[in-house]
Formats: structure tokens, C-alpha cells, sequence
């Protein structure tokens, strides 16, 4: 009895510290359920779903906004237009008969038209209704009254409200074709109906947006029980915002949080009660060899993530191994998905670059052709990035038209690849030219010329080794501004001296190896020279001279050119102020795109003249056209900066590619530089040289000072006179030279 007793005391206080370890366990574990979990998920929903809905207004906003930059562009094509400023003037008559038409409200998709003379009086105000153009007097001299006292040149345009309706206004001043002139405001206006609305805004099922009459000083977010909205203030011409954008999306993140909160809640306290039987039963030895099989199994998961537990044990043993079960396939299912999801481009949906390498991991590959698209920049200037996501996935589906035996990757933001693995090896060629046909976007269609590089080989090779040689080959296409670059053994031998030219131009610059020739530019009016352009060398101590269009394109790649071109641009301004004693020469430097697109580039060109003590007008700097166009706004803030400060601009080898006319208008130019295929052409009789006469005249016209290159022979020289060029240089009048032999010949020349 004594030791039955002393057992049956064990036995209780057994319980009791079991039951205190469990109340230890599951008090705080039920906290954390009920309470402190669902308040921490209900929070992060709570701030995904803020995320999602104020991401989405601000894109709303932003097609808003675009909106009212197409209005502006259109209002700027009246605007800067002398038979609008006649009008204005009172001086055009039959100015409205001829633009007044309902074609114009049509084409440029504006409802309202409104003219006001410079003294304020309004001239003109219309509106289109029942296909008639019709008067609006009353509604656009309230639109007058929106826009801000003074107009500023650059013209105002935001979204205001009259009455229960929303307008876009946009206004400019009216000025001549040349920009000169104030003749009065120029207005246009487009109905923001909730149909106009959901077309700028590409509604969908993912959003719902509307206006809304009450204007907000910033956006603020409300959560409803299922949307979640967000109002943000739209702005006007002038003064406090007037209306609102009104954007909602459903709380699906909430919703689905919730069911899995739940879900997650309920796993939990499933697999804690088993814990808790298993605990209880620990004596049971069947208990023991059950968690031992579960114990050999999870190891055998940790090999072999296919394996599941063994989960025929009739208790909630067996409960808790199906539940991990479902779990684990549940987790290996969305693992699969999201595995998929990396491996596939959001936008274009082919491979990314590791989905590419984990697809063909073991497949043989022949052939590899890597497309770059070119001026997707630009594209997107023009047309919104919206209109550019269209065209890559309309170039991709062109790419996975061939067939399945091709593979289809995005490398990057504009280079796509197609890897074929079958054991025909395609045409590059061919496949470039379908690959080029018009792209049809909505109204406009936009051709395109690619670049690419492709490789093949005889036998299955490594996937990464053919992207690497076809990289090699695309190189040199870009290089050599080829449509493509077929790789051989060459191109790989030249790129591995692109790279050793690469390591050797560290430092060149320190070493002593960099030097400048000068070509003198010569006035053909007085026949005196006029500048000298600086020419960058480079000799290498082992390779010799290496030549600029060899060593300049690699220190681009390596980001060496700013380095490279600060040391030319010193050494120039220092040297043309050495000249100065024998010849008033100014020194024309190149530009680099990469230079010119720094955010310092004009406050540390200034610097180096401050640190050199050289007065700006010494200095002109040659820019391309093709860097300009890469971020137009930053470039011409840099060169207005540099303009204001005495530097001159001149834009270099004008018409050798897709030439812009508008450029030399729009640009803070000097001087043109004509390209010298301009001349070439022109003394072949060529029909591009039709166009050499009539640009000199045009920069003529724009007060540009024109510089031709290439001057080649006498003939070239005298039909430049006879187009009265401004200024020439080329090998006819004088070859690049070092500074002293270039100045000994000038003082040799020159009269005594």
C-alpha cells in the first residue's frame, strides 16, 4: 500500500506539472492566434493593399498627365505657328475657314478650340457638337480665366471643373515659326468624360477610377469593407487643385489574408493538439515507432522532396502526417509556381536568362541569335511606355512564331535571344527581315531596324558558351553598325584585345600614353583659320597606336571615357591658350554620349575652364545627335548652362543617321557640322547631296554657323564656296598634326 501510494502521489504531481506546462504553452499560444496574430496580418494586408492602391492612382495620375502633354503638343502645333500669330494679330482672315474644322477637333480628339488676342480679348472660341463647329464663348473664356496671370512661355495645362463636369485645359502663348513674338493664348480643351476617363486610364478589372468634385490637398487612402480607395488631387493650370482622381481596387489581398490567417491559425492548432495527444501518449510505444517513421521520413523529405510521410496510422498522428502532406505539397506546388514565375519575363512571358539556363540545363543547343532593339528610349518619349511594352511583346511573339524547336529569352531591357534546339539551324538573316516588318500600334506604325548576333555550331554546345559568342558577335554589329554580326574565331580574338585594351587604358591617361592632334577648321570666307578640332591618340607601349574608333568605343563599355575625355578636354583648353600668342584659334572638344548624360557634366566643364583660367569662349563642344536624343531634357539643360556661360555647341556629323530638321531649331546650338557624306555624295553626284545646299542654307536661316567635313579635294572646296558654307576642314586643307608643327605651319602662312 505504502509503495502504491507513493506511486499514485508521483502520478498526480506528474499531472499537475503537466498540466502547467501545458497551460504555460497554450495560454500564450492562444494569444498569439487569437489575438497578436490576426492583428499583425490584418496590418500587413492593411499596408500591401495601400501600397497596391496609391501605386495604381499615381499610374492613373501619370496617364492623366500624358494626356495633358498630348493636348500641349497639340496646342504647341498652333502655337508656334505665324498664320496663328497673324490672327492673333488680326491680320489673317481666313485663318479660321482653313483650321476652324471639325477634322481638327477629330484628329487631335479635343472638344473645345479658344484664341485669345495679346491684350486678352477673346478671338475665337468654338466646340464641336453633331459634327458642326459650333460657338463655346461662354465655357472657354471660363477656361481664360483658369490659366495663370502671366502665361508663362512654356504654357500651362491641368485638369479643371465647371459645374459638374471635368475639362483637361492645355495653353501656350502664340509665337511666329522661329519661337519670336507674342500674339495672344492658344487653347484647347478635352472633355473628361467617365468613357474618356477609362480610356486614359486603362480601367480594368484590377482598378475602377472616377472623379470626384471634391478636390484634396494630398492623396488620402480609405479602407472600405470590400475596396480600398484612394483620392489624390489632380492639378489645375493654376492655383489649388479643383478635382480629384477617385481610384478604388477590391480588398482581394485582404480577403484571401484573412482565409489564409485562418487556414495558418487552424494548421497551427491542429498540429499543436496532436502534439499535445503525442506528449500525453509518450509512453505508447507504438507513438514512438510512429514518430520514428516520421522522423525517417522527413530525413528521406530533406533527400527526396517527393517523399511524404507515412500517414495510415489511424490517430491524429496520422491526421497531423496528412496535413504536413498536404502542406508540403502545397508548398512544393507554389514553390513550382513561383520557380515558374522567375523563370519567365512578366512583360514579354519568354524565359528570363536563368530560366533560359535552367530550361535547356541538359538539352543540346546548336545555334544562338541575340537581338538588341534599338531605341527603346526614344520609342518611349514618343510614345509612352505603355505603347513600348506592346511592341517587345509583339516582337517576342514575331520570335516564338518559328516554332517550338526554338526557344525564346529576354536578357535584359532591350536584348531577347532565340536558342534553337533542333537540329535545323536557322537563316539569322531571314529571320531578321520578318523579324523587321512595320509594327502596326494603334495609329501609328513604327519600322524598326535591329542589331543581332548570331553563332552556330556543328555540334551541341553549352548554352551559357553560345550567349557569350553570340554577345561577342552582337559587339561587334554595334561596333561596326552592322545589322549583324555572324561570330567566328576573329570576333573572339578581338574581343579578348578589346579586353586587354581595356585593362590597358587604366591609367594611360597618368602613363603618359594619351596625347592630342589638332585639325585646323578653315574659314571660307576669309580663308583664315578659324578653330582647331582636338583628336584624341592613343599608343600603347606594346600594341603601337591603337586608333580612336578601336580604343573609344571600349572605354565607353568600361566606363573609362569620363576619365579619358576630362584629360582631353584640360590638355585642349590648356593648349589653345597657348596658342592664343600666334593665332585668336578656339579649340573644338568631342563629347562622349556617356559624358554629356552625367548629372555634373556642365558644372565640371565650367570648373576645369575656372581652374585653367580660360575664358569660355575659347572652348566649343561637339556633340552628336544620337546622344542628344537619349535623354533630351538633360542634355539640353547642359548645354543651355554652357551656352549661357560663353561655351559654343556644335552639333557634330549631322545627316549621318536619321537627322532631325526640328533639332537644329530646337537644340542651343552654334554650328552645325555637316557629316562628310554629305560632300561625299554631293561631288558623286549622289541624291543625297541634293540635301548639302539646302541645310547650309536652313542653319543659314537659324543664325547656326556651318562647318562641312571631309574636304577632300578642290572640286569639294569651291562647291562648298559656292553654297556659301561657313567654315570646311578635312585632309585637302591640312591633316591632324601635333600642336607645335600645326602652329609652325600656321606662322609660316600667315602674312608678314
Amino acid at each position: 500500500m505504502t509503495r502504491r501510494a507513493r506511486w499514485t502521489g508521483l502520478t498526480v504531481s506528474l499531472r499537475l506539472q503537466l498540466l502547467a506546462l501545458l497551460a504555460a504553452l497554450l495560454i500564450p499560444l492562444g494569444v498569439i492566434l487569437l489575438l497578436l496574430l490576426p492583428a499583425f496580418m490584418n496590418e500587413k494586408f492593411n499596408s500591401i493593399e495601400r501600397t497596391q492602391v496609391q501605386q495604381f492612382s499615381d499610374i492613373a495620375r501619370a496617364n492623366l498627365h500624358t494626356e495633358e502633354d498630348r493636348v500641349g503638343l497639340f496646342v504647341l502645333n498652333f502655337s508656334l505657328w505665324t498664320e496663328t500669330f497673324e490672327y492673333a494679330a488680326g491680320r489673317n482672315d481666313r485663318y479660321l475657314a482653313a483650321n476652324l474644322v471639325p477634322g481638327t477637333f477629330i484628329g487631335g480628339k479635343v472638344d473645345y478650340w479658344g484664341i485669345a488676342a495679346p491684350g486678352g480679348r477673346l478671338l475665337s472660341a468654338a466646340t464641336l457638337r453633331d459634327n458642326r463647329v459650333v460657338d463655346a464663348t461662354a465655357i472657354v473664356t471660363d477656361f481664360f480665366a483658369s490659366l495663370p496671370r502671366p502665361l508663362p512661355a512654356s504654357g500651362s495645362a491641368g485638369v479643371i471643373r465647371r459645374g459638374g463636369q471635368a475639362y483637361i485645359v492645355a495653353a501656350r502663348p502664340i509665337t511666329r515659326d522661329d519661337g519670336q513674338g507674342r500674339g495672344g493664348v492658344m487653347l484647347l480643351a478635352r472633355t473628361l468624360t467617365p468613357q474618356v476617363l477609362q480610356e486614359l486610364t486603362y480601367q480594368g478589372q484590377v482598378f475602377s477610377a472616377a472623379l470626384s468634385l471634391t478636390p484634396v490637398p494630398e492623396t488620402q487612402v480609405r479602407f472600405l469593407e470590400d475596396r480600398v480607395r484612394a483620392t489624390s488631387p489632380l492639378s489645375a493650370p493654376s492655383g489649388p487643385p479643383q478635382l480629384a482622381l477617385d481610384l478604388s481596387i477590391p480588398r482581394a489581398v485582404h480577403a484571401a489574408g484573412l482565409i489564409g490567417a485562418q487556414q495558418l491559425r487552424l494548421t497551427m492548432l491542429i498540429t499543436t493538439l496532436i502534439g499535445v495527444a503525442a506528449f500525453m501518449l509518450f509512453l505508447n510505444r507504438r507513438v514512438l515507432n510512429v514518430l520514428d517513421g516520421y522522423k525517417r521520413d522527413t530525413q528521406r523529405i530533406a533527400r527526396d522532396p517527393t517523399h511524404r510521410l507515412d500517414g495510415r496510422d489511424p490517430t491524429e498522428l496520422g491526421l497531423l502526417a496528412r496535413t504536413i502532406n498536404a502542406l508540403l505539397d502545397h508548398l512544393q506546388e507554389r514553390e513550382g509556381q513561383l520557380r515558374d514565375r522567375s523563370q519567365r519575363d512578366e512583360l514579354t512571358g519568354a524565359f528570363t536568362r536563368s530560366g533560359l539556363l535552367e530550361r535547356l540545363n541538359n538539352t543540346p543547343v546548336r545555334s544562338a541569335l541575340i537581338v538588341e532593339v534599338p531605341r527603346l528610349q526614344e520609342l518611349s518619349g514618343l510614345y509612352g511606355n505603355a505603347m513600348v511594352d506592346t511592341l517587345l511583346r509583339e516582337i517576342t511573339g514575331r520570335l516564338g512564331e518559328l516554332g517550338p524547336q526554338h526557344v525564346v529569352a529576354r536578357l535584359s531591357s532591350s536584348g531577347l535571344a532565340l536558342i534553337t534546339t533542333g537540329q535545323d539551324t536557322p537563316d539569322p538573316r531571314v529571320i531578321l527581315r520578318e523579324l523587321e516588318r512595320p509594327f502596326q500600334l494603334k495609329d501609328a506604325e513604327i519600322p524598326l531596324k535591329f542589331t543581332a548576333g548570331y553563332v552556330e555550331s556543328p555540334y551541341a554546345v553549352p548554352v551559357p558558351t553560345l550567349l557569350r559568342h553570340a554577345n561577342i558577335a552582337l559587339q561587334h554589329a554595334l561596333d561596326e553598325r552592322e545589322p549583324i554580326g555572324l561570330f567566328n574565331e576573329e570576333m573572339l580574338r578581338m574581343s579578348q584585345y578589346g579586353h586587354l585594351l581595356e585593362a590597358s587604358l587604366q591609367g594611360a591617361d597618368t602613363r603618359g600614353e594619351l596625347s592630342l592632334l589638332y585639325q585646323p577648321i578653315q574659314n571660307l570666307q576669309t580663308g583664315q583659320w578659324e578653330a582647331m578640332e582636338a583628336l584624341l591618340r592613343w599608343k600603347h607601349p606594346t600594341l603601337g597606336s591603337v586608333p580612336p574608333g578601336t580604343f573609344i568605343p571600349v572605354a565607353e563599355r568600361a566606363g573609362l571615357i569620363g576619365t579619358l575625355g576630362e584629360w582631353a578636354l584640360r590638355c585642349a583648353v590648356q593648349d589653345a591658350r597657348n596658342a592664343q600668342r600666334i593665332a585668336p584659334l578656339r579649340v573644338n572638344v568631342n563629347v562622349s554620349p556617356i559624358q554629356l548624360l552625367s548629372p555634373d557634366f556642365a558644372a565640371r566643364v565650367l570648373e576645369i575652364l575656372r581652374e585653367l583660367h580660360a575664358p569660355p569662349t575659347l572652348l566649343t563642344l561637339e556633340v552628336t545627335e544620337s546622344s542628344v536624343m537619349q535623354n533630351v531634357d538633360l542634355a539640353c539643360r547642359h548645354l543651355e548652362d554652357l551656352r549661357a556661360a560663353g561655351v559654343r555647341i556644335a552639333l557634330d556629323d549631322f545627316g549621318s543617321g536619321h537627322s532631325s530638321l526640328a533639332l537644329l531649331a530646337d537644340l542651343p546650338l552654334d554650328t552645325v557640322k555637316l557629316d562628310r557624306s554629305f560632300l561625299r555624295d554631293s561631288a558623286r553626284g549622289g541624291t543625297r547631296g541634293a540635301l548639302l545646299g539646302s541645310a547650309i542654307r536652313l542653319a543659314g536661316d537659324l543664325g547656326l554657323h556651318t562647318v562641312a567635313e571631309g574636304v577632300e579635294d578642290e572640286a569639294m572646296l569651291q562647291m562648298l564656296r559656292d553654297f556659301e558654307c561657313g567654315a570646311a576642314q578635312g585632309y585637302h586643307l591640312a591633316r591632324p598634326e601635333r600642336l607645335e608643327e600645326l602652329l609652325g605651319r600656321l606662322q609660316a602662312i600667315r602674312p608678314r
